[in-house]
Formats: C-alpha cells, sequence, structure tokens
C-alpha cells in the first residue's frame, strides 16, 4: 500500500504554549524546592533528572547514537520509583545476517530493500527490571501536571512494578556518526553529523515494551507527562497517543529536536514522520507499528526518502 500524507503539523505553533509552559514550571517548581532541602519534592525531581545515573538501561536502542533520542518507558519508569531491582541485562550482540538476527532476537527481523548496500545488524539486549512503587512522589508529579490522581491510593504505595524490554533489532546501513562515547559528547548530544553521513539509514525493530501496572493505575497521564518533558509540544504528545497504543508509545523514544511531524500510513499501518532540526542526529525519524512489533527508521539525508525506505521494509 502506498504512503498516504493525512495531515502535516508545526511543532511552533502558540496551542502548544500553555501546557509546554505548565511542564516547564513544574520543573522549576521541583528543582527550586529541591535545592531548599524538601525531601518529597527532591526525590520527585531527582528520579526525573537521574541524579544517580544507573549503568542499566530498560529502554529500546536509541537512533543515530546512544544520546540521540529520549526513551519514553525511563522516564515513567522514574516517575513511579526511585530506585530499580535489574532482573536481566543482555549486552548487544553484532550479526552477520538476517536470519541470525531472527533466532537471536525471536521474531523476523526486516531488512530495508529499497537499499542495495548490506548493512551493519546488531540484536539489542533484552532488559527487566522491577520497580517499587512511590506514592508520594507520583501524587506529587501528577499534581503539578495538574493531573487529579484518583486512581492513586493509599494501597499502590510499594507495589511492584515490573517491566520487560523484549531483543531487538538494528540494521544500519551507510556511512552513520560515530556513538558518542566520551562524557561531554553524552551530555551535550552527538557532534553533529557531516555530508559524508548523507546516507546513513538506520531501522530498530523490536516488540513494545511489558510494563505491567497494580489494577486501576492509568498510565497515560504519566506518558504524557514523558512525552512533553522529552521536548514534544502538548499537540504532538496527543498525536502520538492517537496512533500508537500505551505499550508502543511507553516503547517510543523521541528525538530531541523536532521541527514539524506528518501522519502517515506505511503498509497499512498508522505512523509518524518528526522531521528534526538535524543539527546533532537524524534529519528524520519515521516510526510505525505492525503485528507487534515497533519499528523506528532514522536517516540523515532528506526526510521525502522515509516513506518510500519505510515501504521497503520486509
Amino acid at each position: 500500500m502506498g504512503n498516504i500524507v493525512v495531515a502535516e503539523y508545526s511543532t511552533e505553533g502558540a496551542n502548544s504554549r500553555p501546557r509546554s509552559l505548565t511542564i516547564a514550571v513544574i520543573v522549576i517548581i521541583l528543582f527550586v524546592i529541591a535545592s531548599t532541602g524538601s525531601g518529597l519534592t527532591r526525590q520527585a525531581f531527582d528520579s526525573l533528572r537521574i541524579a544517580k545515573p544507573n549503568p542499566v538501561s530498560v529502554n529500546n536502542p536509541s537512533l543515530g547514537g546512544p544520546d540521540a533520542n529520549r526513551p519514553i518507558l525511563s522516564a515513567v519508569s522514574r516517575m513511579l520509583a526511585e530506585t530499580a531491582s535489574v532482573a536481566l541485562n543482555e549486552q548487544d550482540q553484532t550479526v552477520k545476517d538476517a536470519g541470525s538476527a531472527s533466532r537471536l532476537a525471536g521474531f523476523d527481523a526486516a531488512l530495508i530493500h529499497g537499499r542495495k548496500d548490506r548493512p551493519t545488524l546488531v540484536v539489542t539486549g533484552a532488559h527487566a527490571i522491577a520497580l517499587t512503587i512511590n506514592r508520594s512522589q507520583l501524587v506529587t508529579i501528577l499534581a503539578e501536571a495538574g493531573v487529579q490522581a484518583t486512581d492513586v491510593g493509599p494501597v499502590v504505595d510499594g507495589t511492584v512494578v515490573t517491566i520487560q524490554a523484549a531483543r531487538g533489532v538494528r540494521a544500519q546501513y551507510g556511512h552513520c556518526p560515530a556513538p558518542a562515547n566520551t562524557l561531554q559528547n553524552q551530555l551535550q548530544g552527538p557532534p553533529p553529523p557531516t555530508a559524508d553521513n548523507a546516507d546513513c539509514v538506520v531501522l530498530t525493530e523490536y516488540p513494545a515494551a511489558i510494563l505491567r501496572l497494580p489494577p486501576g493505575l492509568d498510565v497515560r497521564p504519566l506518558e504524557e507527562i514523558a512525552l512533553e518533558l522529552s521536548g514534544m509540544s502538548p499537540t504532538e504528545a496527543r498525536v502520538i497517543e492517537g496512533v500508537f497504543d500505551a505499550p508502543s508509545a511507553l516503547s517510543l523514544s523521541i528525538p530531541r529536536f523536532t521541527r514539524s511531524y506528518e501522519t502517515l500510513e506505511v503498509a497499512g499501518a498508522k505512523a509518524i514522520l518528526l522531521n528534526t532540526a538535524g543539527r546533532r542526529g537524524p534529519t528524520y525519524v519515521l516510526i510505525w507499528a505492525k503485528n507487534g512489533v515497533l519499528y523506528s527508521l532514522s536517516g540523515y539525508g532528506s526526510a521525502a526518502d522515509a516513506a518510500p525506505l519505510a515501504t521497503s521494509v520486509n
């Protein structure tokens, strides 16, 4: 099926400012109170800014470098709890072909048949963690976001939440930028791409992560807060939630800078094309879900190439 553009939007509209300002104020308030010594809010803020970095990652692989995108699931997990108990933390493995990737990942790995060059294939490791809900922290964050936490009763406090992220596959084509391995690059983002990177395309595919919450606890408000904290406007966050179900939306990694977006269809599946500023990462990211697998296609060339390349993925 061809790719049909349903709508295109800019992230710079005035309608996005009130809620974005609210989110910004939330972060500022948490920072100010935390700096004055309020224990509860300090914990809430620190959980979002990762005051003590944990070497274990529960998110799916980023595109174009380890810090190119911001994982939504990681932000949600930090809102729920302060610490995590790691049950599984697999390393990534390079493989020689799609057959090997499929066997190791546990699902049929797709390739971009619109590219004739041979990709570098990596099976990304599976992760599993357990979180113990901190109700006070959760209620504080929801209240600061203007969300009435009617379903966060006392019984929720201390409940164990589990998160499972299955193995995925990353196929990298062309001359892609080197990962940001230095501390400075990890803080500032990957180095700016060069003209040599214009042929770089990265396809990642992975099953949606599994998040097991207590009955009645709605993850959507946390998901929307996480999307906005990642840099998206309220309008963009609502579009994401309209295109993807909760498990898929939680499994997304959002580019740091987004200028505009389009909603598309890729082989009959709803998709969203994010056009980025392209200063320290891909110029576009196209995301869609099909048959329980989430696909993310990023490139350093023209965004006009995204839909044809995605159509050739199988």
